[in-house]
């Protein structure tokens, strides 16, 4: 083996190995995001199945502020809206 192959050789060797070593830190970091991502989908459906469920008990709150004002002072406190049709009319709660 001559010389110039030897420190080819080894140059080579030197490559392939930070190859290896960032080859490793790269799957380390894409695991870690796929953690987090899978994280925040479970977070995002989460939401979606309680979104039907707020749905519903703004509108039990809206239909109860007619009759208790503490019930509409939890709509206005929140800030949420509520359009309920109630004889073929609309009305608005705060």
């Amino acid at each position: 083996m001559t010389k110039a192959q030897f420190w080819i050789l080894n140059v080579a060797s030197l490559v392939l190995a930070a190859v290896l070593l960032s080859h490793f830190f790269f799957v380390r970091h894409n695991n870690q995001l796929g953690a987090s991502l899978s994280r925040e989908q479970a977070y995002i459906n989460n939401a979606r199945q309680l979104e039907t469920l707020l749905d519903q008990l703004a509108k039990r709150i809206a239909k109860g502020s007619e009759t208790d004002p503490k019930l509409k002072d939890i709509l206005v406190k929140y800030g949420m809206t509520v359009t309920l049709e109630t004889d073929g009319k609309k009305k608005t709660y705060p």
